[in-house]
């Protein structure tokens, strides 16, 4: 967080209402003017750019004019679009988080999910080897545009280097932002989708149908105080039959239901319910149950949504020019490293310098959008999974459900909200695209378009004009 306020991507105390603004908005003002000073010193006094040198050929020059252009625009429109109510967002964001575990703790302790040892999350051997893959990608990429450029300026070496990596990192890093409050509403999905599924499985032992016998039985009493005396005892009998009867189905339904569940779960949880089948009187399980958590369990699932919907708001307009970045990237860099490098590969250090460059950031970029990519989809996911488990606790019916129409009513209703929500609200690039894996395949669909196009031009006469093919 520090090296990130340092580069002027985020205000000073972002957490703190009445801090300075000065304060806090300083780096965030001076880091982008530095960048200015340098873009200027190299496009308007000439100085100290790759593209200026002698032994810099137009194909170099073209091709590092655009690179350094591309990240003018990208860092440019990042840096405003962070400027704007950026502090409000922090605040925001964390106010509503607070708000959101308090009222999580709550319906823990109702479910008794907090008398339960909370263990360190274990991350799978992915999730470490990718951060570090990330994070070497990051380190390369950096290593190699610094000792390229130290090498061919020295000391001055830092005015190059800010117009060239400085705008992907810093549009890198504010990604990162975006996938860390992702990742964030991702696990509060998770959490009240194990609270949804503790009233699931409280359900799956409970018996609803048993209330439709007492209602039976007490229509049958109705019956009999209805009877006259005369054919009293013909109605006994035949009442005691039926009785006989019903409670035979009774017990083969039950010893059905009971086979099924055991080759779902093996696990006696059943038995906590006693019935008497001769009587056909039942004594329900009054144990504690976790679904008078269900009314605060639907508001969390609209505030995390709502929180979907601020984060997207803040870090949707900057993945649209990240994205840009990335496919232009990549697409140049394919281009040039298979219609330059591989033919003249080694005739010109600075043409090389800038067709690797090309190649590390297009693959750093791709790196970085598809952890974004991956992220939304898991929170659409988990988002997705509570109105699931939602919907599978109503058709087991469970007796709690039947016997208020309260809890019934509410199931109903967020099942039809998440319906509207999920055709109003997924995380997207103000609008232009999804932020889903279906953005991969469009965007490959229309970068081969491009490189098709791209492939057929003869670069050899290009090339043999420089000097670099005989």
């Amino acid at each position: 967080i520090f090296q990130i306020q340092v580069i002027g991507l985020i205000p000073l105390n972002r957490q703190e209402v009445g801090s300075n603004v000065i304060v806090d908005y300083a780096m965030m003002l001076i880091v982008p003017i530095i960048y200015v000073a340098c873009y200027l010193t190299i496009n308007w006094m000439h100085a100290f750019g790759v593209c200026l040198l002698d032994s810099c050929n137009s194909v170099c020059k073209l091709s590092n004019n655009l690179f350094m252009h591309l990240g003018a625009f990208l860092y440019l429109t990042i840096t405003l679009m962070s400027l704007y109510r950026r502090k409000d967002f922090f605040l925001q964001f964390d106010e509503r988080l607070n708000a959101i575990d308090e009222v999580i703790q709550k319906c823990r302790r109702v479910a008794e999910m907090d008398k339960v040892k909370v263990t360190a999350v274990k991350h799978s051997v992915a999730y470490h080897f990718t951060w570090l893959f990330l994070f070497c990608v990051f380190s390369f990429a950096l290593y190699y545009d610094v000792r390229a450029l130290y090498m061919t300026f020295g000391h001055f070496a830092f005015i190059p280097f800010m117009v060239s990596s400085f705008p992907y990192l810093a549009g890198s890093i504010i990604q990162g932002e975006f996938i860390y409050h992702v990742s964030v509403i991702s696990q509060r999905f998770e959490q009240i989708n194990a609270l949804f599924e503790k009233i699931n499985q409280e359900a799956r032992h409970r018996h609803a149908p048993l209330t439709v016998f007492d209602i039976e039985s007490e229509g049958k009493k109705e019956r009999k105080t209805i009877t006259p005396v005369t054919a009293m005892d013909g109605r006994t009998t035949g009442t005691f039959g039926n009785e006989h009867k019903m409670a035979g189905e009774m017990k083969r339904q039950l010893g059905q239901q009971k086979n099924d569940e055991d080759d779902v779960d093996s696990s006696n949880d059943e038995d906590d319910d006693d019935f008497d089948y001769d009587n056909v009187t039942i004594a329900e399980n009054t144990g504690t149950t976790s679904e008078a958590n269900l009314p605060d369990l639907f508001k969390l699932h609209d505030k995390i949504l709502s929180l979907s919907v601020i984060t997207n708001g803040e870090f949707g307009p900057q993945c649209v020019p990240y994205m840009a970045a990335c496919f232009v990237v990549s697409i140049f860099g394919i281009f040039l490293e298979t219609k330059v490098n591989f033919i003249v590969s080694g005739k010109s250090r600075l043409l090389d310098y800038v067709t690797y460059l090309y190649v590390i950031w297009s693959f750093t970029t791709m790196v970085v959008a598809y952890i974004v990519l991956r992220l939304c989809c898991n929170a659409n996911n988990h988002s997705k999974q509570s109105a699931m488990i939602v919907h599978e606790i109503m058709q087991k019916k469970p007796a709690f459900m039947l016997s208020n129409d309260l809890f019934y009513n509410k199931m109903k209703s967020f099942t039809l909200q998440f319906l509207h929500w999920e055709g109003y609200f997924q995380f997207n690039g103000i609008g232009l695209f999804a932020l889903d894996y279906t953005f991969i395949f469009s965007t490959v669909s229309a970068a081969t378009s491009y490189l098709i196009v791209l492939l057929q031009f003869d670069m050899t006469a290009i090339l043999r004009n420089e000097g670099l093919m005989s």
